[in-house]
């Protein structure tokens, strides 16, 4: 009897802490496609800040939390140069454990590539 009344209390926050961790699993498999998206773009020589927000914000995230960094080391784009895009999200709102004290900077995820 002691051990049905206890299970709930010992699986409910099991399963809560799984499911934030795989939301989390999720959200970062999304801003590394979106980086890698942004780093191809401004390889290209586009400007990736809304390509980015736009792809994120179809895989269902909120884009109010992103901050995408671009690097393009020169202002006068070369053949060759290296170019870094970098993704910041804070998912504070998303889980429903406090994880911002084990990750304070939020979710980040960044991508290089050369320019073509």
């Amino acid at each position: 009897m002691e051990f049905a009344l206890l299970i709930p209390l010992l699986l409910i926050p099991l399963l809560t802490g799984m499911w934030d961790v795989s939301t989390m699993i999720d959200m970062n498999q999304i801003l590394t496609r979106a980086a890698r998206e942004g780093a191809v773009m401004a390889s290209r020589g586009d400007d990736p800040v809304s390509a980015v927000k736009s792809y994120v914000e179809t895989e269902g995230l909120v884009t109010d939390n992103l901050t995408v960094d671009v690097e393009l080391g020169q202002p006068d784009p070369v053949l060759g140069q290296e170019v870094a895009v970098s993704l910041t999200y804070n998912f504070a709102d998303a889980t429903v454990y406090p994880w911002q004290e084990l990750l304070p900077g939020g979710l980040r995820a960044s991508a290089r590539a050369k320019m073509e």
